[in-house]
This record gives C-alpha cells, sequence and structure tokens, in this order.
C-alpha cells in the first residue's frame, strides 16, 4: 500500500504500539512519529505523501483542535484520525469539526484500529465517526450544553487539587486534567478562577 504515515502521542507505550501496526500496514520505512504536535510538524515538512496522520487528542501544548488544524495547512494530503482516551461526546465533536476523519477511542482493539486506518487509506470517504469500545457510529452533534455531565461534576470541584477530584470521582488525575483542559476551552477561559467565576454565574460550582 503506497504513501506513508505520520504518528503524534506523547505516550511512549502507546506510540510504539502505533508503530508497529503501522508498519505492518505501510511497510518498515513508512513510518515516523513524534511526542509533540510541534515535533509532528517539523517531520512533515521532510516526508513524502502522507496519507494518514495518527494524532493524541489530549497533547500538552498545543491544543487538540490547534493540532489538527496545524497538521491540515501542513499535510494536506493526509487524513487524520484523532486518538484519545477521552469517552466525551463535546471531544469527540471538536476532534471531527476541527477536520478529524474519525475520533477513535484508545481502548479500541488493534484489529478495529487496523481496520479504521485501512478504510482511510482506501480512500474511504464515508460520513466522520466516532469509535469507542461499543462500537462506531456517525457523529450527531448535541448542543444542549456548553459542558458535559463529567466536566460539570469536575467544574464544581475546581477548588480541590487534580488529584483529589480524581479520587472523589474516581478518575485519574491525567483525566481530571484533560476534563480541565476541556473546560477551559469551552468555557474560552484561561484559568481555574475563572471558570469558577463563570460557574458562579452559571450556579453550578459548589463554591456559589
Amino acid at each position: 500500500m503506497p504513501g506513508s504515515a505520520l504518528i503524534i502521542d506523547d505516550h511512549p507505550l502507546y506510540r510504539d504500539a502505533l508503530t508497529q501496526l503501522l508498519k505492518a500496514i505501510l511497510g518498515e520505512t513508512s513510518v515516523a512519529s513524534a511526542n509533540s504536535a510541534e515535533e509532528g510538524l517539523r517531520l512533515g515538512e521532510h516526508l513524502v505523501d502522507v496519507r494518514v496522520v495518527l494524532l493524541d487528542f489530549g497533547l500538552p501544548g498545543m491544543s487538540g483542535t490547534e493540532a489538527i488544524g496545524a497538521v491540515m495547512r501542513k499535510l494536506p494530503g493526509a487524513s487524520i484520525i484523532a486518538v484519545s482516551a477521552s469517552e466525551e461526546r463535546r471531544d469527540a465533536g471538536a476532534a471531527l469539526r476541527a477536520g478529524a476523519k474519525h475520533f477513535v477511542s484508545k481502548a479500541v482493539g488493534t484489529d478495529v484500529l487496523a481496520a479504521t486506518i485501512r478504510r482511510v487509506l482506501a480512500g474511504d470517504f464515508s460520513a466522520p465517526e466516532w469509535i469507542t469500545p461499543a462500537g462506531a457510529g456517525a457523529f450527531e452533534p448535541d448542543d444542549d450544553s456548553p459542558l458535559t455531565p463529567r466536566q460539570l461534576e469536575i467544574l464544581s470541584l475546581l477548588h480541590l487539587p487534580n488529584k483529589e477530584i480524581g479520587l472523589r470521582l474516581g478518575l485519574a488525575e491525567v483525566t481530571v486534567k484533560m476534563h480541565v483542559s476541556a473546560i477551559f476551552r469551552v468555557l474560552e477561559v484561561a484559568n481555574r478562577t475563572q471558570a469558577m467565576q463563570v460557574g458562579r454565574r452559571l450556579s453550578l460550582s459548589e463554591t456559589a
């Protein structure tokens, strides 16, 4: 199968697994990997015929939507598959609206991800999909609320450290950080204080 691929993910084990998967599909010399969007964009300048980019939607630094936009500008011929530990509808919607071909949970099996990559490489022009361990489906936006129920829970606890929020809600600290970043983006704020102020105005915060 012609073409090359680029993997952008800051988790070494997952990045290595994606590299081996793509090498099995494209060949040993056709896959490059980076641990940040910025490094991926630099690598992209030297790659030939990039067909697919697997992009972690929760990278540090550049936001997921910003990274998708930057990759699209740098590699206009590539299809972007966003991969994420998030199961939140809002994150899936943000990635697909930004231009990702699919939004794939990191919890899906290797066979599901491989099938998705092969479809993209084959030029599948079906509607963008949100692919979870429960299955795949065309994404239908839900704009009733600016925040997901989980984000509303975390917004109400922002006066606490991320570690304690995680303990209260049964979430990993890294997952809490991801949700906090998403809250900042949705509410268009720069820090926790501003987010809590918005929460008070919306009567959502415990500290209101």
